[in-house]
């Protein structure tokens, strides 16, 4: 999947595809959420986050970056006591337009196009958990949100600027053509490009963590986690022994090893 996906950007995503496999076909959306949290805490703007808010502004500025003004998320969130077994919906209200999530649906199946069997990001509901995920009244996620919403907006003016229509109403050719702009590390060098660059790679790694939590996307990884083994289990595979004992060698743990 991943390589019939020109937008991903390996060298960014090496750390979230590694946690991403190893989530089980059986995750809860609560679940989810948490590994989102945990793998995309501080990823929205990773190449300014060291600028001064001057420098920041300028690039927003070059970028023709939107100015929101979003409305303060008041929901609750899971308290200190969630029903860890059955969590059913987020307890908190979703804030997404219509809009906005026809327009995120479109950018992540750039991102996750169905391929062949394979279902695209919408067909697996990827928008609705990035809703969930800047509806959260949680710091990080309301960060996150005074990011991605902007980010919506900015692909909407950036079509409109190309190409007189909004990004969801142009082809899937001039679409592209501005998510290529974006998409590679090249952009981060163009003063037009460097902040949405950077926010569209932090949308990129919620979208991917989000398409691989699902049981479709486990599976397209091939990572079969969790099933259960019929009969007595038959322990692990002598070439697996093999390699434990070369670590523990190494380490200088054998003699405690099997004790």
């Amino acid at each position: 999947m991943l390589e019939s996906t020109p937008f991903i950007k390996t060298h960014s995503l090496s750390t979230e595809s590694s946690k991403a496999e190893a989530l089980s076909a059986g995750l809860s959306r609560r679940q989810t959420l948490k590994w989102m949290g945990v793998v995309a805490a501080g990823v929205t703007l990773p190449m300014l986050s060291g600028c001064e808010d001057v420098a920041i502004s300028a690039v927003k500025m070059a970028g023709h970056w939107p100015d929101l003004k979003l409305p303060k998320i008041t929901g609750e969130g899971y308290g200190q006591d969630p029903n860890l077994i059955s969590p059913l919906t987020s307890p908190w209200p979703l804030t997404m337009s219509k809009k906005q999530l026809h327009l995120a649906a479109q950018v992540c199946d750039i991102l996750y196009p169905r391929d062949g069997d394979t279902p695209s990001a919408s067909e697996l509901k990827v928008p609705d958990l990035l809703d969930e995920w800047v509806s959260a009244p949680y710091p990080n996620n309301q960060a996150d949100r005074q990011e991605l919403l902007p980010a919506l907006v900015w692909l909407d003016e950036e079509s409109g600027r190309r190409f007189g229509k909004s990004f969801t109403d142009i082809s899937k050719t001039k679409q592209f053509s501005i998510v290529d702009d974006i998409a590679y590390k090249e952009a981060e060098s163009d003063p037009r490009y460097l902040y949405m660059a950077n926010v569209f790679d932090g949308l990129r790694t919620l979208v991917t963590i989000a398409y691989f939590a699902s049981p479709e996307g486990t599976k397209d990884l091939g990572y079969i986690g969790n099933i259960p083994i019929a009969g007595d289990y038959p322990g692990p595979t002598p070439e697996a022994i093999a390699h434990l004992d070369t670590i523990l060698d190494e380490l200088g743990l054998t003699e405690y090893a099997y004790s």
